[in-house]
């Protein structure tokens, strides 16, 4: 299994929002509070929605990893 975390800037919310996004095999599992929308989402579909809101997504670390029961 690949596990990604990745940042989210949304840079052009009025709040301004920052925070961090778990992904499973591309699929978020994790998710802070203002994107927990996303929860559930294809990796794919994190890009496309973030960059039609003009927002910075950055991948800050990858592994791979045993699947957990």
């Amino acid at each position: 299994m690949i596990e990604i975390l990745a940042v989210i800037d949304a840079i052009t919310h009025p709040k301004k929002p920052y925070g961090g996004v778990v992904l499973w095999d591309d699929k978020v599992v994790e998710a802070a509070p203002f994107f927990r929308k996303m929860k559930g989402w294809s990796r794919d579909r994190v890009r496309e929605h973030c960059a039609q809101q003009g927002w910075l997504v950055s991948v800050v670390h990858q592994l791979e990893r045993e699947p957990t029961k």
